[in-house]
């Protein structure tokens, strides 16, 4: 029976030892300036065309895991990223677009080789996106599908402390919002914020 607990014991020991290895948590947190293109479509009694455009701050903050592959990593994690209000002047006021975003990533980090502290990597998202898009006379904000592709590079400083420069594409989403006015006619607004992101930020591996 002793035999039997002690083995039992030693199985739960390195299976703990296994797991622990093959999956490392970590946190991380970025900066970004973003390249923003919010094409805005109105169609209606006053049908136009809007592009805002305009470069604004964000930040995003996220928790994974990484999982060690033959010539790298894996890392999956859950980010919340959120940007600056992009904004556009017109004769009749200010035109605002507000975005945010909640991802589920996966990344490939690339061995380089042993004594190199840098690592290459790619990675998508997909996500739950969020836009607001607001004028002098009304404010709309809906729900969509957010999406990332992009790449980047990881600079080893410590053991456990990971420099991030990346570059990604974003979309946070497809939107349309319908007004009727005076119960006949109607004005439309379709709206589909992208973004050209660059991100700078640290990880750090438990």
């Amino acid at each position: 029976m002793q035999k039997v607990l002690l083995l039992s014991g030693m199985a739960c020991l390195v299976a703990a030892n296994a797991s622990a290895y093959m999956f490392n948590p970590y946190i991380s947190a970025k900066a970004k300036y973003d390249f923003t293109h919010d094409n805005i479509k109105i169609i209606g009694d006053y049908e136009g065309k809007v592009k805002v455009e305009d470069e604004v701050f964000g930040g995003s903050v996220a928790l994974g895991m990484t999982s060690p592959a033959t010539t790298g990593d894996f890392r999956y994690e859950i980010e919340y990223t959120k940007n600056g209000d992009a904004e556009k002047n017109f004769a009749n006021g200010k035109i605002k677009v507000k975005t945010q975003a909640v991802l589920f990533n996966v990344y490939y980090d690339l061995n380089m080789g042993a004594n190199v502290p840098f690592k290459p990597y790619a990675g998508i998202g997909l996500g739950w996106g969020h836009a607001e898009f607001s004028t002098p006379a009304k404010k709309i904000k809906d729900d969509g599908v957010a999406m990332q592709i992009g790449a980047g590079l990881g600079f080893r400083c410590s053991q456990n402390l990971v420099l991030d420069l990346g570059y990604r594409f974003m979309t946070y989403g497809d939107f349309d919002e319908t007004y009727h006015v005076q119960g006949r006619s109607y004005q439309k607004y379709e709206y589909k914020p992208r973004a050209h992101e660059i991100l700078l930020g640290a990880r750090y591996q438990f």
